[in-house]
């Protein structure tokens, strides 16, 4: 028997959840919307991580993201062939279903215990997905999140965003959820950037997930999601995607 179960969030948990995630949370108000704790099998244990699926994002506000791409400059004549590493912001993923808000406890609580709890959301979202298929879009993302200092700064925003939004990204995602994104994208370029005008440290963060994330990605990869050559614009983490038919095959 599992260690965790699962169960649709409740009033008593939002103060827990609102801690890890770092702002005020909601449940049972969006019928398009679910949202899960893992808890383990003795109730008298405190809950262990969450998660919400959504059924569709970018409807209402559209969601951006970077498609991270290539280009060669090739000159024969000088035998030289050179690949770089492309970033176009656009909202490829509208309309696609969301595993979202995924929070866990982490002090002093084994790797092996987080990834159990994980995992047992990541399931009950995959059951979700399979009573309801109909109702779920063809493709399922995740966001993780990408590095950041000690101090909390993001190497990627630091070496492109803050250069069109001088405001403090932390005091943005406060004010205005993680919706904030989505605002400040009417500043960012949507021509093509070449990476490596950017600076070694935001290089280096394109696509990499931060360490106390890899359980999560772990997690999510055994269940069939992988990267979609995607980042988010804030920290330049990978976005992970996967066929939503071919998830509830493999569940």
């Amino acid at each position: 028997m599992s260690r965790f179960r699962s169960r649709a969030a409740t009033a008593h948990d939002l103060p827990t959840l609102a801690r890890w995630l770092g702002r005020e949370v909601t449940t049972g108000q969006n019928p398009d919307e679910c949202l899960w704790v893992a808890q383990a099998s003795d109730p008298a244990q405190p809950l262990r991580a969450m998660l919400r699926l959504r059924r569709a994002i970018g409807l209402d506000l559209p969601r951006v993201s970077y498609h991270v791409g290539c280009v060669v400059h090739a000159a024969p004549t000088l035998k030289l062939f050179h690949r770089q590493r492309t970033l176009l912001m656009g909202n490829d993923h509208t309309g696609a279903s969301e595993l979202c808000d995924i929070a866990w406890e982490q002090a002093e609580v084994p790797l092996a215990e987080q990834s159990a709890a994980l995992h047992c959301l990541v399931q009950a979202a995959l059951q979700q997905l399979r009573l309801h298929r109909a109702t779920y879009a063809a493709r399922l993302i995740v966001e993780l999140p990408g590095q950041r200092h000690s101090d909390g700064q993001s190497p990627f925003w630091q070496g492109l965003g803050r250069h069109f939004y001088g405001g403090d990204p932390a005091a943005a995602a406060l004010a205005h959820g993680p919706q904030w994104r989505s605002h400040v994208a009417a500043l960012l370029p949507r021509q093509t950037l070449v990476s490596s005008f950017l600076s070694p440290a935001a290089q280096a963060a394109i696509a990499q997930v931060a360490p106390w994330a890899l359980p999560l990605r772990e997690v999510l990869e055994d269940a069939g999601l992988r990267y979609s050559h995607h980042v988010n614009v804030e920290d330049g983490g990978p976005v992970l995607e996967a066929a939503t038919d071919d998830l509830v095959a493999r569940a």
